[in-house]
């Protein structure tokens, strides 16, 4: 269904700046891969424009980042510099039922599933502002890697913050005059400080060849999320020890200690408003990353602060089997996170962690 994914930048050279921004064409043999240099955008021009001011007063058009929900949009503004360079506007909420809903040592520092949240908004923006993508498009994230640069705390708030990100699209791939595949590379900035990288991979399929190829692996159609049970089976894990409040936003059950980490089962209920705020066939990789980041705690101990992500997504997590995750802390700052089903590996996610002084 999806070519396999490209190798990741590491956590440390994203975060250092140590990127290729302009990746070389690479061929394909069924489709047109191009570097955003050598992709037709329909006339727009590739030349740099001045930044123009960016607004927080109201959000974008929630069907251009998925979301049914308004207060479930965080990007407030959309611009292209140029045909491969975006910006972008988001406001981060003082408080979120979700989002925001953290105790430890990310009580007071940017919440990093906020600020990958923010980063798939823009993407999937882009995706169909910038590069054209029909809106009945099937989505699938391939790879996915924040670094977050910021080690101190900032002080409380109580109005919202206003991130600012700029975005390169380093390769696309196209094919019948569709773009097919494209990576972007994202840099956040918060009241004026650099925050962080975010490196997303995507590909993109026709709603109904998506279908097709989908009820193929799976020999039926999936299941929705609203199928899912209202309490997920099996004990979950106490809020206080993913460093949550909400025991609705506990995204693991059945964990245990085991010779070399933490083994645990996803379980999220079918009715979160965020992870299910419309209709899901599968878990969503934003579902997968908040496992990887509970799991991460689990094997490491709350006291520790989230420093990034490095993902990658095999295969879909289906709604209807158990999906087993395992996490082991292989250095002080890295909990390696793998989630399987019916034996078969569907996701990796490395987390970065640092002991808080």
């Amino acid at each position: 269904m999806r070519d396999t994914p490209e190798s990741c930048t590491t956590l440390k050279q994203l975060s250092r700046g140590v990127l290729d921004r302009r990746q070389p064409c690479r061929p394909a043999s069924d489709a047109s891969s191009t570097g955003r240099g050598c992709l037709s955008t329909g006339g727009k021009q590739d030349t740099a424009t001045t930044a123009p001011p960016l607004s927080y007063r109201r959000t974008v058009d929630r069907g251009d980042v998925h979301r049914w929900a308004v207060s479930e949009v965080f990007l407030t503004d959309y611009a292209d510099l140029s045909a491969d360079t975006y910006l972008a506007a988001a406001q981060l909420p003082p408080a979120h039922y979700y989002f925001g809903d953290h105790t430890g040592p990310a009580a007071d520092r940017p919440d990093s599933m906020l600020l990958l949240e923010c980063c798939r908004q823009f993407a999937t923006c882009i995706a169909h502002r910038g590069l054209g993508v029909a809106r009945d498009s099937a989505f699938h994230v391939t790879e996915w890697t924040l670094a977050l640069t910021a080690d101190t705390p900032l002080p409380p708030y109580y109005r919202p913050r206003e991130l600012n990100v700029k975005a390169a699209v380093t390769r696309s791939q196209v094919r019948s005059g569709s773009v097919r595949a494209a990576r972007y590379v994202l840099e956040l900035s918060l009241d004026g400080a650099f925050l962080g990288r975010c490196d997303i991979s995507a590909r993109y399929s026709p709603a109904a060849e998506a279908d097709l190829v989908r009820c193929y692996h799976r020999k039926s159609a999936p299941p929705l999320s609203g199928s899912l049970p209202a309490v997920p089976p099996g004990t979950p894990v106490p809020p206080a020890e993913v460093a949550r409040r909400d025991p609705a936003n506990v995204a693991l059950a059945d964990a245990r200690h085991v010779a070399d980490g933490v083994s645990a089962v996803l379980a999220v209920p079918s009715g979160h408003r965020t992870h299910f705020d419309h209709p899901q066939d599968h878990y969503t990789a934003m579902i997968l990353m908040e496992a990887a980041r509970q799991a991460a705690l689990l094997a490491a101990g709350t006291g520790v602060r989230i420093t990034g992500y490095q993902s990658r997504f095999a295969r879909f997590a289906e709604l209807d089997a158990p999906v087993r995750v395992a996490a082991v802390r292989h250095t002080c700052d890295e909990v390696a996170v793998r989630f399987r089903q019916d034996g078969i590996v569907v996701s990796e996610i490395a987390v970065g962690v640092a002991e808080e002084h």
